[in-house]
């Protein structure tokens, strides 16, 4: 519960939220513009802090004799105003001419909107981050040929209006000058609520920018529904990260400010993560809203949960915030969940829903201690002054939980597109008799949103989407939205996005992007389809999916489609008579595992998004179904369909490849030496394809342990699978120079090759280590596993209180150092790996423990050529490498777990550095 400064409302609010009880505030008085708030606050409060951040800090009362002073020498510094703004269409009566400011996030661009303001122009801040030809774009649609720009922009923005003959003058020189301004001209006439405050550009669906008006009452209302609905007032210190060209950065500037707070001026995309939370701290930040991409930028920037929480004694990486809330775009539980462990437990959380034209419409709350939602955080419940419909086509309001067209009706809301009546009156109107039935009075403002949205049963709104990105896929209308809502479900899945591919005649389908958890091995696409299809409709499930690092976002922080790379056509319909029987129940095979519709003849098994535990999983169902028994690296050798089921048809009677070695692949370009690789502990050579796409300049051989596939004997030491290896590695290759590539296990593997070639006097040009780990004794193994983090530390509940006792009871009965249960046939599995045969992902388990225990008891022998160190996430052994790689040695780090760094989208990454690492060595050996 918390009361509104009087300031603000002279009926106090109590109740902050839930506020859907509420039709508006009450404002304590009338006030017709920015300008009569903002000198209600000074009068009240002008001792107190109001900017601070970027650039100097200002109170109350520094900060509008600054902008007084500086109104002043505007008056005779830029050219009259010609009301050229006049005829924009929604805006009532004359525009004043529009006035650029350039000069950061600081404080001291917030003095220039005040001084415009006061001088009677409408503000256009302009975001130097952004392209110079976007800024001459917006500058020459606002018709802005004046800008008022610090020292360090002053350049870029002569560039800016260069083709208009425009002017640029110096801030600092004005400030300077307008600190000892005393009489000058009128003070300008004051706007009324319905005149232009600023104009903030926006990209629409068709990626060219829009001027939406941010009229003063438009502002003016937000401050006040922010004083009711969060309690924002003096005290509250608003984290300022969102650009003040955007309408989010200015209206929540000037929210906290109209109600008495301060605003802390702070550029994310200069401090970077680290930075910008110390600077949180250093300014006492109490309030924040922000992207939710900046959120999990934050909270992966910290290397565990509550890292810096009360177990080290100092506050959490986001303590001191009063509540923090995301917005523009989708937020998942899982995003706010994450964030928890670095907030305060006392920490409101909201999510916030709103536009340029509506400002803020909705939010949601979510309450210390309550529950997050499952899947994307909802819209929430409309704000105070604000009236959301949702209606069906015919115009008529939708029921609870029906969806339909989401419209905004209230007298806080854009003027409409600058100079752009005609889109202006594509989606602005005003209420009838039949909203007049529900209580809204006749000719009140509205805004069609182009949104699809509902109700849910707590009256929360619920957004589903543009109302124009519905796309039509097999005969059923699919919303993008909630396949993107299923997708960040999964728990791997830490960002993605979904779009239609619409291209008549082709089949529309569907195309989803998606970044991996950081931690987390990156999914699969045939993982995700398969995870997919627990929670959509068949026809709902992606036909492609494309890993990536990370989205590409535009200067919004929002996901630029345009720059999504284009998705390959992965499936077909498999019709009879373009392909042979056999070609048909193989592809329906593949198809099945993949979670596709149909695989095209020359399609790639790993390319259609199979892994090595869906090959396995293909194989068995090969097996089950033709009689046929084949092994992984039939499916390196024959990764398409039309060869892969060449091979099925030919059946056991193939002559086999070494059960140890295959090729993955075959180089482009003669002369350049083959790569051996050599897998991790447990994994197929299968593994290295991925890889081999993106070094095509060489042969690739990938060596797998003895045994893993065909039973036998597996090596009991690196030594004995290092000369195994050379032994067939000289069959392909008699002389050097080698390059080696080793994960994992492999990497020690690859080592003591190394040794053994250079004893031999070969040459070794280029040792790279995937992700190795040092070799560890027992007991540091039971914490530490080849990219398996375990818990340290158990919590003491009555059940492990009962496990100890059966511990201590068990091991008076068993023989010292016999272990028993789960433990017992982890090492009974690994003592008997290759001789007897374990089902699916147990068989690889067996093999990784046998792994471990070879590892304890091996001692690698240093290395003085040239060497690459990767080390992937959670890699404790940063430092511990250099005693044993002293040659030349370069340590690359790519943000991806452990066993992912050898799939998209981080392989690409690895390769990158190894081809450098492969030319270089070799113009070293030259």
């Amino acid at each position: 519960m918390t009361s509104v400064d009087p300031l603000i409302s002279d009926d106090p609010l109590t109740t902050v939220h839930p506020w859907s009880d509420r039709t508006a505030a009450v404002p304590a008085a009338d006030d017709h513009s920015v300008l009569d708030r903002w000198d209600r606050v000074v009068a009240a409060h002008a001792d107190a802090p109001a900017l601070a951040g970027n650039g100097r800090s200002y109170t109350f009362g520094e900060a509008d004799r600054a902008a007084r002073g500086l109104a002043t020498v505007l008056a005779t510094t830029l050219r009259p105003d010609d009301h050229s703004g006049a005829g924009v269409g929604a805006v009532a009566g004359g525009a004043s001419k529009p006035v650029g400011i350039m000069a950061g996030q600081t404080s001291e661009a917030v003095v220039a909107v005040l001084a415009l303001v006061r001088a009677g122009r409408t503000v256009v801040v302009l975001d130097d981050h952004l392209p110079t030809a976007r800024l001459e774009h917006v500058a020459r649609l606002a018709g802005v040929d004046e800008i008022l720009a610090d020292g360090e922009r002053a350049a870029l923005a002569a560039d800016v209006v260069a083709e208009r003959a425009g002017s640029v003058h110096g801030l600092g020189d004005l400030l300077a000058r307008g600190a000892v301004a005393t009489d000058g001209p009128a003070p300008a006439e004051r706007p009324g609520g319905r005149d232009p405050f600023a104009i903030v550009f926006t990209s629409g669906s068709t990626g060219m920018p829009k001027g939406v008006v941010l009229t003063h009452r438009q502002q003016l209302a937000n401050a006040e529904q922010d004083a009711a609905a969060l309690g924002l007032g003096p005290g509250d210190r608003l984290g300022v990260v969102l650009p003040l060209s955007f309408a989010a950065g200015l209206l929540f500037s000037f929210d906290t400010l109209l109600c008495g707070g301060a605003a802390v001026l702070l550029e994310p995309r200069e401090l970077g993560v680290e930075r910008l939370v110390g600077r949180f701290a250093e300014e006492h930040v109490t309030v924040l809203v922000c992207t939710p991409h900046l959120l999990r930028s934050i909270v992966g920037s910290q290397t565990a949960p509550g890292a810096h929480a009360t177990a080290s004694g100092t506050a959490p990486v986001l303590g001191g915030l009063r509540f923090l809330m995301t917005t523009g775009e989708a937020v998942t539980g899982a995003d706010l969940e994450a964030a928890r462990p670095h907030l305060d437990p006392d920490t409101l959380l909201l999510n916030a829903f709103g536009s340029s034209e509506t400002a803020c419409v909705a939010y949601c709350p979510i309450e210390p201690g309550q529950p997050v939602p499952v899947g994307v955080v909802p819209a929430g419940w409309p704000l105070p002054g604000k009236t959301v419909l949702v209606l069906r086509e015919d115009g008529s309001p939708a029921d609870p939980g029906e969806t339909g067209e989401l419209v905004v009706v209230s007298d806080g809301m854009t003027a409409g597109y600058w100079g752009a009546p005609e889109k202006t009156a594509e989606r602005a109107g005003t209420t009838g008799e039949a909203e007049a039935a529900l209580g809204i009075p006749v000719g009140t403002p509205s805004w069609r949103q182009g949104d699809l949205a509902r109700f849910d049963p707590d009256g929360r709104l619920v957004l589903l989407g543009r109302s124009d990105d519905a796309v039509k896929v097999r005969g059923y209308l699919v919303e993008p939205s909630e396949v993107e809502a299923a997708l960040r479900a999964v728990p791997e899945v830490h960002d993605a996005v979904v779009t239609a591919q619409v291209d008549p005649p082709a089949v529309t389908r569907l195309v989803a992007y998606v970044v991996g958890r950081p931690g987390h091995r990156t999914p699969a696409p045939a993982a995700l389809r398969r995870a997919l299809r627990d929670r959509l409709p068949e026809y709902m499930v992606p036909a492609s999916i494309v890993p990536m690092t990370e989205l590409p976002r535009n200067e919004r922080g929002k996901v630029d489609r345009a720059e999504l790379p284009a998705a390959p056509s992965v499936e077909t319909e498999m019709v009879e008579g373009e392909y042979d029987q056999w070609e048909l129940v193989v592809g329906q095979i593949w198809a099945e595992v993949l979670g596709l519709r149909g695989v095209h003849l020359d399609e790639d098994f790993s390319a259609l998004g199979g892994d090595s535990l869906s090959a396995e999983e293909m194989l068995a169902v090969v097996q089950d179904r033709l009689g046929v028994d084949l092994r992984s690296s039939d499916v390196l050798e024959h990764p398409t369909l039309r060869s892969f089921a060449r091979r099925v048809r030919g059946g056991t009677s193939a002559l086999p490849s070494h059960p140890d070695v295959v090729k993955v692949s075959e180089a482009r370009v003669a002369g350049r030496p083959p790569v051996f690789c050599f897998a991790g502990g447990g994994a197929l050579a299968l593994t290295f394809l991925p890889l081999s796409r993106h070094l095509p300049e060489h042969d690739l051989y990938a060596f797998q342990q003895h045994a893993l596939e065909r039973r036998g004997l597996p090596d009991w030491s690196i030594e004995r699978s290092a000369r195994r290896a050379v032994a067939l590695m000289r069959i392909v290759q008699p002389r050097g120079p080698y390059l080696l590539v080793g994960h994992s296990l492999g990497g020690l593997v690859a080592l003591e090759i190394a040794r053994l070639l250079v004893e031999n006097g070969e040459q070794v040009e280029h040792v790279a280590l995937l992700d190795t780990y040092l070799p560890r004794t027992k007991s540091e193994q039971a914490r530490l596993h080849f990219g398996r983090m375990e818990p340290r530390d158990q919590p003491d509940t009555a059940v492990r209180a009962v496990q100890r006792g059966l511990d201590r009871a068990v091991r008076r009965v068993l023989p010292a150092g016999v272990p028993y249960g789960a433990l017992f046939a982890k090492r009974v599995r690994a003592y008997t790996a290759g001789v007897l045969r374990h089902d699916g992902q147990k068989g690889f388990d067996a093999f990784f423990d046998q792994a471990e225990i070879v590892t304890r008891r091996h001692h690698p022998t240093p290395f003085h050529g040239r060497a690459t160190y990767v080390l992937a996430d959670a890699n404790p052994d940063a430092a511990g490498w250099s005693a044993l790689l002293r040659g030349p040695t370069e340590m690359v780090r790519i943000a991806a777990e452990h066993t992912s760094l050898l799939r998209e989208p981080h392989v690409a990454e690895l390769a990158t550095a190894l081809r450098a690492a492969f030319v270089s060595a070799e113009a070293a050996g030259d």
